[in-house]
């Protein structure tokens, strides 16, 4: 028999997009039924960051609150009920300066919850060394080279090779607004010499016209480069349509924990300019000690008119699997 299926390129498996949501057919199954388990939590255990980026879409927060690890702990079970099989350490800040960083991956991989993390890579030594290998993947970021601190970049070159032997590492860069393309060159150097694959984003908090002008220009830099195998443009998942009515599910799929306590809608409504890099009390879904209890008795669909959705098309996909149609067996 003929083999049919065909395997997405890699860079499908190491960034948010729709192909991986067709890989959970029975969450889809069980939204149409009125009953929300979503694949994955995204946490931010604390504000506390010892980089200062230029494009960070979270730089007006409170810069030295982290989640109570009681709290996060009673949120990693609840999720853990409602059938969450993946959790992922995020910003706000650095995820490895919170101060109970190896005790909360301990308690996810007890859980045997899968565990993926962004990190700038520049404290490492706060996490074990055998904590590292608990991880199915970690994501850096590569706006070290912004900076212009060749000691920094230093460390952080010797950070990446020892964490290339603990886990699955790929790298990320923001091409910021202010900074534009300058640093691209050396990003490739970077990929190619580490063999490490990269996602050039453009920076998402500006209107959508300048997302796509930014695109092109992105675009255009890269033809410089005969050889840069290992880094890609992302603009496959830089949705610029509106979403219908307004939509806003992603809570349904993969909510946010943040640092105050609360699940918010989406972990990137920072990114639309009107919500001024930071979160909006408006995308509060419940607090950290009520996930649970709403998950299992609450069915909202939230109408967020965001100027940027980064996950326009994921809900777009959630919201017509919610639609009734009729003669449905007819397709």
């Amino acid at each position: 028999m003929t083999k049919v299926f065909s395997k997405a390129p890699l860079i499908y498996s190491v960034t948010s997009n729709e192909v991986k949501m067709f890989k959970h057919l029975d969450k889809m199954t069980a939204l149409q039924q009125g009953k929300i388990s979503p694949v994955m939590i995204h946490i931010a255990p604390t504000n506390v960051c010892n980089q200062n980026c230029v494009h960070c879409c979270f730089s007006e927060r409170e810069r030295t609150i982290s989640l109570d690890l009681k709290l996060l702990k009673s949120a990693l079970d609840q999720s853990y009920n409602l059938g969450i099989g993946a959790v992922e350490w995020t910003g706000g800040g650095e995820p490895t300066l919170y101060p109970c960083i190896n005790e909360a991956t301990e308690y996810v991989a007890e859980k045997k919850m899968k565990l993926g993390m962004n990190t700038n890579a520049l404290s490492i030594e706060k996490i074990k060394p055998e904590n590292w290998s608990k991880f199915q993947w970690v994501r850096v970021a590569l706006n070290v080279f912004d900076g212009g601190d060749e000691a920094k970049i230093k460390r952080f070159e010797e950070n990446v090779k020892y964490l290339k032997d603990k886990t699955r590492i790929t790298a990320c860069y923001i091409v910021s607004k202010e900074i534009g393309c300058k640093n691209i060159g050396r990003v490739v150097e970077f990929t190619n010499k580490y063999e490490i694959l990269s996602r050039l984003a453009p920076d998402c908090i500006q209107t959508k016209e300048g997302i796509k002008d930014q695109i092109d220009e992105i675009k255009e830099e890269l033809k410089k480069y005969g050889d840069h195998k290992y880094i890609y443009l992302s603009d496959f998942n830089v949705y610029l349509f509106d979403r219908e009515d307004n939509v806003c599910l992603m809570h349904m799929w993969k909510p946010f924990l943040y640092t105050d306590g609360y699940v918010y809608a989406c972990p990137s409504s920072e990114l639309a300019i009107e919500n001024n890099r930071t979160m909006q009390p408006k995308f509060r879904v419940c607090h950290a000690s009520e996930i649970e209890k709403y998950y299992k008795n609450n069915f909202e669909i939230f109408h967020h008119p965001c100027s940027y959705c980064k996950y326009a098309k994921q809900n777009q996909i959630l919201y017509s699997l919610l639609k009734e149609v009729d003669d449905k067996e007819f397709s």
